[in-house]
């Protein structure tokens, strides 16, 4: 039998919500203005579990002809299967940096799965069970502005600390609630961070050149280059680690308990690494698991350093 969730007395509602909304909106979800709501394969049988997940992050989470597809998606799947539930009893629902906490806080998703970083804001929010990907802190910019960046074809490693160039004349643009942002704001204090609400209004004023950059982690960055043009924005990386962890909501150790469990039995069988490995063909980005999944909870002795 498949675990329970911890809010299992509102999945009935829920799942009438969300058949009703793919009723009124199919087969035209994004034009109804509702978050993206999707079962893997047919109509949900038995218990379900609803599990938020990006929507417009390219090869790691991307709503592509009435699915969800990539890396977090890969990996949502596979824990949602050693929780026992069945691929026709997963929910998927579309969550944004700004909007994730709250669609878990209130009980409309059960976990989520969207490349949240693992940061001591995030961890005073919810727990995690992680992490199941390492990346880098970067900046997505135009091809021919990367010299403003790095100081110009003597320098070769890309990496902006090192170079320690003034920042403070480029506009940055970042999506709402990504923490990542502090990581990147750590290092370089003085630059404009300018918020928009998703990464393709961020892709749109950088084409445009309303914007100098993008900062997000290195995948979600990739994702975002391979998908808009890679002959014409590169990513640039810079100081700092992005450790993905997928949250559920605070105090629910048991849940962050499984979870960690099913994430060490994917790096057992290869599985975690096969998902990297097809994140890496699709945008030329190695990545890691970094340390050993494991719950990070509130009450638990681990730390997250």
């Amino acid at each position: 039998m498949p675990r329970c969730p911890r809010r299992a007395s509102r999945l009935g509602i829920r799942l009438a919500a969300a058949v009703m909304a793919m009723l009124v909106c199919a087969p035209a979800l994004v034009g109804c203005g509702h978050v993206q709501v999707t079962t893997v394969s047919g109509a949900p049988e038995g218990p379900t579990i609803a599990i938020g997940v990006p929507a417009d992050e390219p090869a790691i989470g991307a709503w592509h002809d009435g699915e969800y597809e990539g890396f977090d998606v890969t990996v949502a799947k596979y824990v949602a299967a050693k929780l026992g539930y069945a691929n026709k009893q997963i929910i998927f629902k579309q969550v944004r940096p700004e909007t994730r906490f709250a669609m878990l806080d209130d009980g409309q998703v059960d976990m989520v799965v969207a490349s949240w970083p693992v940061t001591d804001g995030s961890m005073s929010q919810v727990d995690f069970a992680g992490p199941y990907l390492q990346t880098g802190v970067g900046l997505l910019v135009r091809v021919d502005d990367r010299d403003r960046f790095i100081g110009g074809d003597d320098d070769v490693s890309g990496d902006l600390s090192a170079v320690g160039r003034d920042l403070s004349d480029r506009i940055i643009c970042a999506v709402k609630g990504d923490e990542t942002v502090a990581l990147f704001h750590a290092s370089h204090p003085e630059v404009t961070v300018r918020p928009r609400s998703s990464y393709a209004q961020c892709v749109t004023a950088l084409q445009v050149g309303s914007a100098d950059a993008i900062v997000a982690d290195s995948a979600v960055l990739s994702g975002l280059r391979s998908a808009n043009g890679p002959q014409y924005m590169t990513v640039l990386e810079d100081r700092g680690a992005v450790r993905y962890g997928i949250a559920v909501g605070k105090g629910d150790s048991q849940l962050a308990e499984e979870i960690a469990e099913a994430l060490q039995d994917m790096v057992r069988d290869g599985d975690l690494s096969a998902a990297q490995d097809r994140l890496h063909r699709n945008t030329g980005l190695a990545t890691t698991t970094g340390d050993n999944p494991r719950a990070i909870v509130s009450d638990a002795d681990s730390t997250t350093e």
